[in-house]
């Protein structure tokens, strides 16, 4: 059957159900959360899941989805420092690839689902929970997610009004202004207001006076209103939108790099006008009843994301050619611009059982399309010495077509098994074009030419299921043991020119999709003063997906036909006094290539070399992750923080199985709070003992530059609620 009819009839069937009546009460003026509910389970004894509470948030000064990096145990955020793009997301070692390919980690905001990681660019304010679910999640989520999921939830309005003004200043010129607004509009209704303006001079200046510092400025703001109406149906419509406007990338030469224009950890030296711009809008809309058969709901979303352009000067960042720069007066040229633009639309039916009942249970179906549009424009001197100019244009489309579930099933007064799974039809095509321009410095001549066009599309299944059972041992303690099956989809790499040479030898336009067979054990003790979560885990990973150049302008995602992960983790909070509490989160990630083979373009030899993955550690994860917090009521009125976050070495790979290690790093961070009358000050200082970091390297570029993280930012915060 036509996968849109299926949807079609899925559609009907829903809009029947939201007609039933029930015999629940739905003349109540308090409005439910409409969120996706399975994570609501964890009451049942759902692991792998690791909570950040609003206080942590403020504490940590968290803004964005890459300062929630190492906060959750095995939960790494790579980030390239523009927003999320370019950002490489991990959670027990699985993760997505740069560009290409989809997400593995997927982030849910309100039930609001995004697109690819590349768009997780939403500021963070109001923030009531982040949730982090560990391990394949696509069995409650509408969206595929083998890796886990970032739960976010925001606050709702409450019965009274209640306004707020923000403002914040600290190091580095940085601030912060905030309008924040929600409350009821009649007896079954609310909107929720806020917007957001930020900017900062930047850590990373240009001591060039014709390039840019790593300067940002942005707005955000988010809008909604939630309705019961006289038949229970709750409806949610809301809506947001940022802008960023970014200096220069605070991508630097590493110390080790040999490239002679390295100055200081943080200095950049580029005379161009690099820059980065990025805008987004979604909206959504949300329903849900409960019915005399369970609760129906249905969730749909739009997200249009632009970046145009992000603009590089690949000659002081790339080792080689900065160092030919030097060697020939500054006459060698070479940048790279991307200008990206990606659409995602989602739509979410799903039919759970009430919450707090016996035996739980959900079932749903998600369509999900994805459509990206993408022009790379590199400009470098070739080999001959003519300067070339290549563009590629790119178009990828993915529909995903997916039906999930859950029923949990009590074997006793005292064991539960739980049975999981999904399936996913993937419906992916791409249309990619090439342009070159070859001008002669000497002759003054140009020449054009193209690569030839291709046009490929392909359709495939994903299954993936789970089963899980848990064993309350006493009151306050519990066991259990998971054990699933999950993939992640295949796709296409863009760049890679159809008449290269090395097509089949070294690189590959499609790749395969990701299997992973887990397993997980664990202990949960909780009482009411404190609360111990201990994990053991294995991923054992087929065709594992990651993105590596080829030492030729070819750069693509390949499979390595095996990996093994094990790991622990552990999550403890204690709460020994009324104003006292304790945060503790470790976790140890092992992850080893174990089969895998590559060739690249040796220039110097004009030959193509194999080289041997195996035994290499996989990339972009790190060994291990801290996170601790202690928090003190000193009086009624203030309060102290202060907590420490240490991510160990990460491992970069190239194309000729080189490791390049990200050394660990640990920062240090505190916050005293005074609240009165409405009124609160908070004094924050981040990355205390200024420690010097990379939060990802650039194995693609000789020399393999990072990316460097903030040294220490001292300020003050400012907030009135009214």
């Amino acid at each position: 059957m036509n996968s849109k009819i299926i949807f079609a009839t899925l559609l009907a069937f829903t809009a029947a159900l939201f007609g039933q009546d029930e015999n629940a009460d739905s003349t109540t003026g308090t409005l439910e959360e409409i969120s996706v509910k399975g994570v609501n389970m964890s009451e049942l004894g759902l692991t792998g899941s690791s909570l950040i509470t609003t206080d942590q948030v403020e504490d940590r000064q968290i803004k964005s989805i890459a300062d929630l990096s190492g906060l959750a145990p095995n939960f790494y955020v790579n980030s390239s420092g523009q927003q999320s793009f370019g950002d490489v997301i991990t959670l027990r070692g699985i993760g997505n690839t740069q560009i290409f390919g989809d997400p593995a980690v997927s982030l849910y905001v309100d039930g609001v689902p995004a697109g690819s990681t590349s768009t997780y660019s939403s500021t963070l304010f109001e923030v009531e929970s982040v949730e982090v679910l560990s391990g394949s999640q696509g069995h409650q989520f509408g969206k595929n997610s083998p890796g886990g999921v970032i739960n976010i939830k925001t606050r709702r309005p409450g019965t009274n009004h209640r306004s707020k003004l923000y403002a914040s200043y600290g190091t580095f010129d940085t601030q912060s202004y905030r309008v924040l607004a929600d409350g009821p509009t009649g007896e079954k209704s609310s909107y929720y207001f806020g917007i957001n303006r930020s900017e900062s001079g930047g850590f990373s200046d240009n001591s060039d006076p014709l390039g840019n510092d790593a300067t940002s400025e942005s707005w955000n703001g988010r809008f909604g209103f939630n309705w019961v109406t006289n038949e229970g149906i709750e409806i949610g419509l809301g809506a947001t939108w940022e802008k960023f406007d970014l200096g220069a990338q605070p991508i630097v030469p590493r110390t080790s790099s040999g490239n002679g224009k390295f100055t200081n950890f943080y200095t950049r030296n580029s005379a161009e006008n690099e820059i980065s711009k990025i805008s987004s809008n979604s909206q959504y809309l949300k329903l849900s009843k409960l019915t005399n058969i369970g609760k129906v709901s249905s969730i749909t979303s739009i997200n249009d994301w632009k970046l145009d352009p992000s603009f590089l000067d690949l000659t002081f960042v790339d080792s080689t050619l900065a160092n030919a720069d030097l060697n020939f007066s500054g006459l060698i040229s070479s940048t790279s611009e991307i200008k990206d633009f990606r659409k995602h639309f989602n739509q979410n039916f799903e039919l759970s059982s009430e919450e707090n009942i016996d035996n739980p249970w959900k079932i749903g179906a998600n369509l999900s399309v994805d459509n990206y549009e993408g022009t790379a424009t590199r400009f470098f001197p070739d080999a001959s010495g003519n300067l070339e100019t290549q563009t590629t244009y790119s178009e990828i489309e993915t529909d995903y077509y997916s039906l999930y579930g859950l029923k949990e099933i009590a074997l006793s007064e005292k064991i539960y098994f739980e049975i999981g799974a999904r399936v996913d039809l993937v419906k992916r095509s791409l249309d990619r074009s090439k342009n070159i321009s070859d001008f002669n410095p000497f002759s003054r001549a140009t020449t054009n030419s193209s690569s030839p066009r291709i046009m490929l599309s392909d359709d495939s299944e994903l299954f993936s299921p789970s089963i899980k059972i848990t064993h309350e041992l006493s009151e306050s303690t519990s066991s259990f043991f998971k054990v699933g099956y999950s993939e992640k989809a295949g796709g296409y790499s863009a760049y890679v020119d159809a008449d290269s040479p090395f097509l089949g030898t070294i690189s590959n336009f499609e790749f395969n999709k990701e299997r992973i067979f887990s397993h997980e054990i664990g202990l949960l003790f909780k009482n009411e003063n404190w609360a111990l979560n201990l994990c053991a885990f294995s991923n054992d990973i087929s065709d594992y997906q990651f993105e590596k150049p080829t030492g030729t302008t070819d750069y693509f995602v390949d499979n390595a036909e095996e990996v093994q992960v094990f790991g622990i983790e552990l999550d403890f909070s204690v709460n020994p006094s009324e104003r006292l509490l304790l945060n503790l989160k470790y976790g140890v990630t092992d992850g080893e290539i174990i089969k895998h083979s590559g060739s690249n373009f040796n220039y110097s030899t004009s030959s193509v070399d194999t080289h041997d993955f195996a035994g290499k550690q996989i990339p972009f994860s790190p060994e291990y992750s801290f996170y601790s917090d202690l928090s003190y009521l000193l009086s009624d009125n203030l309060t102290a923080t202060i907590g420490v976050n240490q991510v160990g070495d990460i491992h970069y790979l190239d194309q000729t199985a080189t490791d390049t290690v990200n050394d660990s790093y640990t920062l240090l961070n505190a916050n005293f709070g005074y609240m009165r009358n409405g009124w609160e000050v908070n004094l924050f200082g981040t990355n205390l003992t200024d420690e010097e970091y990379y939060t990802s390297l650039v194995s693609s570029l000789t020399g393999v530059p990072g990316v460097v993280g903030s040294p220490r930012v001292v300020g003050l915060s400012v907030s009135r609620e009214f």
